[in-house]
């Protein structure tokens, strides 16, 4: 007997330290979800969201348009509209939309047709895009990348991606934007890009034989700005280049580059999936009588210890610009590396503002180049974050950033491609003017298009 209660009495103590234990696990998470908040209810959520559900997008009759049927073009997160945002375009929406369709068909039958008559009697070669600058973010790249698609376009050649590229955000086997985007051509290439930053010699200094490839480096871009007034001079061409394509009255460069970014920018499967699981777990809204929503961009990070222009702005800023913008907009886009920015947002200003945030990867407010290499982030999942924020701040109906990144010119230019206006916006202090612009589009032609093209709010 006197066995049997020292046997009952150990196994009391042990489920007495099992429930201290348990009891002091409980207090732990407590204290950590207290000092994280909402974004660690975030990261849980997440975590137990992996079904985005159905795919609503063929539910949108306006959502695909005339687009030729090589390219294998799918429903997706960029093709949706936002029913909100058409209604309140300034445009003649359903107008808009054939004209954007017939630019959009213009180029996917210029990339995968080559039905022009100068493509069929020199059969020319591919324009092969191999500048993979290592230390260049994505809008700088995308700035780049529509650069190179442009003089494609005027000189009458298929575009195409290096077989192997070095961009340091892709992990795929072409290191390259097919990674995450839809097929843009059908042309191939066997080349593949060196390492580090290839100047080569500038290939658009001059037009070369149409029976050699032509290299699009990093010295291209030079001779794209320089030499050809980043393809300014080639607008009158477009209707020759292009079969016949007659301008949209009052559209100028900013909207042509627009179009090349709505075209480039279609997001493949998987990452459309990411997309769609983000909107579910944020709660994204899409119904036509939705709030107003702000795409608020805090860059900090890497440009902050650089000490860069804008790189020292706080949420309370933009949260007060905003409030002169449209007192009734409470909902949020926040786009930031700095986990602080969230932190505080929620805490100072979650009674007053809904805010949507991504978590898709851990935030660290320093050189995302420097992370990559020493491996504490993931490369498809920083540029998965990145691209899910692109293409919820292209359907927002304001934003709130500084154009010392690039990051707000491509929101911008996005945005006016797909609905056919500039989103209301406020630039702290910032100008469009800047060393590159953003290919055609200029200073004087943003100035002269976001005036005339604004979205009503």
């Amino acid at each position: 007997m006197t066995t049997l209660k020292k046997q009952h009495n150990k196994r009391m103590k042990r489920r007495r330290r099992l429930l201290v234990l348990f009891v002091l696990f409980l207090l732990f998470l407590f204290v950590f979800f207290l000092q994280r908040g909402t974004e660690t209810l975030s990261y849980l959520q997440r975590f137990l969201i992996r079904d985005p559900g159905e795919d609503p997008y063929e539910h949108n009759s306006m959502s695909r348009g005339d687009v030729c049927e090589d390219r294998g073009f799918h429903y997706d997160g960029l093709s949706f509209l936002d029913p909100h945002k058409t209604r309140l375009s300034g445009t003649d929406f359903e107008k808009y939309e054939r004209e954007k369709n017939l630019f959009q068909s213009a180029l996917c039958h210029h990339q995968f047709k080559t039905k022009f008559d100068d493509m069929r009697a020199t059969n020319a070669k591919p324009l092969v895009y191999a500048d993979d600058d290592p230390t260049a973010g994505f809008g700088s790249r995308v700035l780049r990348v529509c650069s190179a698609f442009f003089a494609s376009v005027h000189f009458g050649r298929p575009f195409a991606y290096a077989k192997v590229g070095r961009w340091t955000y892709s992990k795929c086997a072409s290191r390259g934007n097919d990674c995450y985007f839809q097929k843009i051509t059908s042309a191939r290439t066997e080349y593949e890009t060196p390492e580090g930053v290839y100047r080569g010699e500038g290939a658009l200094v001059k037009e070369e034989e149409k029976d050699e490839e032509l290299i699009w480096t990093r010295g291209s871009l030079d001779g794209f700005q320089k030499e050809h007034n980043a393809g300014i001079g080639w607008m009158k061409d477009l209707k020759k280049a292009l079969n016949g394509f007659e301008m949209p009255s009052g559209r100028g460069g900013c909207w042509v580059v627009s179009q090349f970014l709505y075209y480039i920018l279609h997001p493949n499967e998987k990452l459309d999936r990411v997309l769609r699981l983000e909107k579910k777990r944020m709660g994204w809204e899409t119904e036509e009588r939705r709030e107003p929503v702000a795409a608020i961009h805090v860059r900090h990070g890497d440009r902050a210890q650089r000490g860069h222009q804008g790189s020292n702005l706080q949420i309370e800023q933009f949260l007060a610009r905003l409030r002169k913008l449209d007192p009734k907009c409470k909902k949020v886009l926040l786009m930031t590396e700095d986990g602080e920015v969230i932190d505080d947002a929620i805490k100072n200003f979650g009674k007053e503002f809904h805010f949507y945030y991504t978590t898709i990867q851990p935030r660290h407010n320093d050189d995302i180049n420097r992370l990559l290499k020493e491996g504490k982030l993931d490369p498809e999942n920083e540029i998965h974050n990145a691209l899910v924020n692109l293409y919820l701040a292209a359907d927002a109906d304001y934003f709130l950033g500084h154009l010392s990144s690039t990051w707000g010119r491509v929101v911008l230019l996005l945005s006016y491609g797909k609905y056919g206006c500039f989103q209301k916006m406020d630039l702290m202090e910032s100008t469009w003017k800047s060393r590159w612009g953003f290919s055609s589009c200029s200073t004087e032609e943003w100035e002269k298009e976001a005036k005339k093209f604004e979205c009503r709010n």
